[in-house]
């Protein structure tokens, strides 16, 4: 499994979003993007450039869960 010690999220934007996308940074690779899109509908992208990348499906949550709430509160 990878050290997840170091990771953070970045919120990104997008003009054409009515709202932000946060990008997960573990190190300095992204690893995933994520955000509600117009119709407020959250969506996951995951980057291609984090191929390799292993975690556990609980720790997978955790991240994704920390992200929704960083995307709700916009």
């Amino acid at each position: 499994m990878a050290n997840f010690e170091s990771y953070r999220w970045r919120k990104t934007t997008d003009i054409a979003r009515e709202y932000p996308l946060f990008e997960l940074l573990i190190g300095d690779t992204s690893f995933l993007d994520l955000g509600f899109n117009d119709d407020g509908i959250l969506e996951v992208s995951f980057n291609p450039t984090a191929g390799g990348l292993l975690l556990s499906w609980d720790r997978l949550q955790e991240l994704l869960n920390e992200g929704k709430t960083l995307a709700e509160a916009e």
